[in-house]
């Protein structure tokens, strides 16, 4: 009995010693499950992994991110009709500058672009009431004086007399109503029916009495707002027929109706760009740097060779533009911007640049003027007047 005992054990010891093969078997399922882990990851593989698939297929896949980003296939159906539609739109509104060939979106009428100038006026002088000088001040009938040879000289309409102006208070407006800019600018407005197309434009001139302001500018419907701050930086009549020339020119071209036209353009590639998930913020930083801002620069040089043209047209001598330019330069005393990249308005240097390019063309346009040697008789008599007169060139 005792003698088997350790006989019935020996069989037992060998089994221990297979745990190798045991273990064989535990790393074979480990294995296993390893491979099964693997292919239920790949069940569900990521939408954005360029690599290629077990069939060998690849890429994003786009139809059906649009699906997952805009709610199902009709939702991407509906998005890309509105995308097709409003392409068109877009192709079909296309016209090029007059004065310069270039190419541009534009759906605003003349009558919303008034009536938008309407109240925009009458803003300004419920702003500026206190401040805008009478209209037989001695600097705002010279102001008149310049803005009237250019306008009139071109066939742009007439300029009110002072006399036709009126006083300010009658004009600022009672701001209880009036219509919303988006009504006149989406339509249901009644402004746009009440301006006249094919009227002749009526001019109207405003001085502002704000010598720290060195800027002008000019409303649709030809209402003309010159601070005082740019009158010592024109320093002359030439001077200031560059700033008036300029600015009239951006009513030639109707550039603040481009640019109304250009806000819904700049809305409906915010709305597609922020719909497809880009970041807000991304989206208009990318609008403003990529498409507003070299949009207002390219306004700003526009206007800049049709004022040169204008003011020379009107005998103005061109050459002074350069030379009121560098005295604007000077003027800041480097608070510009070294670059124009972040700026609606080209640097001063790029400008006179521009200009002296343009000067050739801009004197002959001067020598081929009918007003003759009227500008060297209008200078004559100019230098003739007593000091003490107000339209001695001292006013400034």
């Amino acid at each position: 009995m005792a003698s088997r005992i350790p006989r019935s054990f020996l069989p037992s010891f060998p089994r221990p010693v297979l745990s190798p093969a045991v273990g064989r078997t535990t790393v074979s399922r480990s294995i296993q499950t390893s491979t099964r882990r693997f292919a239920k990851y790949e069940r569900f593989p990521s939408g954005y992994s360029p690599s290629p698939g077990p069939n060998g297929g690849g890429g994003p896949h786009i139809w059906q991110y649009f699906k997952r980003r805009l709610g199902g296939d009709r939702a991407v159906w509906v998005y890309g009709v509105g995308i097709g539609g409003g392409g068109i739109y877009y192709v079909t509104h296309l016209e090029r500058v007059p004065e310069t060939g270039r190419l541009r979106f534009m759906d605003v009428d003349e009558a919303q672009e008034r009536e938008l100038g309407r109240q925009t006026q009458l803003q300004t002088l419920s702003e500026y009431s206190t401040a805008v000088l009478p209209p037989n001040h001695p600097t705002t009938k010279r102001v008149r004086a310049v803005a009237t040879r250019i306008i009139e000289s071109s066939g742009l309409g007439r300029v009110k007399s002072g006399g036709e102006m009126g006083a300010v208070e009658g004009k600022v407006p009672n701001f209880g109503g009036g219509e919303d800019v988006g009504e006149i600018l989406f339509g249901g407005g009644e402004g746009g029916r009440e301006a006249k197309e094919g009227k002749e434009t009526e001019w109207e001139v405003y001085v502002i009495d704000d010598k720290k302001t060195k800027n002008a500018f000019v409303l649709p419907g030809g209402k003309i707002f010159v601070f005082t701050g740019i009158l010592p930086v024109s320093a002359n009549d030439d001077g200031l027929a560059t700033v008036l020339g300029h600015e009239v020119a951006h009513q030639v071209a109707r550039h603040p109706a481009e640019r109304m036209s250009s806000v819904k353009v700049l809305f409906a590639l915010g709305f597609i760009l922020e719909s497809l998930g880009l970041d807000v913020g991304i989206t208009r930083l990318l609008l403003t740097f990529l498409l507003q801002l070299p949009n207002s620069r390219k306004n700003e040089s526009e206007a800049d060779f049709i004022g040169l043209r204008l003011m020379s047209k009107a005998c103005f001598n061109p050459s002074e533009s350069t030379k009121m330019w560098q005295r604007m330069s000077e003027s800041e005393q480097g608070r510009g911007l070294p670059t124009d990249f972040l700026s609606t308005h080209p640097a001063n240097e790029k400008r006179i640049k521009q200009l002296e390019k343009w000067m050739p063309e801009a004197l002959s346009l001067r020598a081929a003027s009918p007003c003759g040697d009227t500008s060297s008789y209008y200078s004559g008599f100019m230098d003739s007047l007593s000091p003490s007169s107000p339209y001695s060139k001292g006013i400034w």
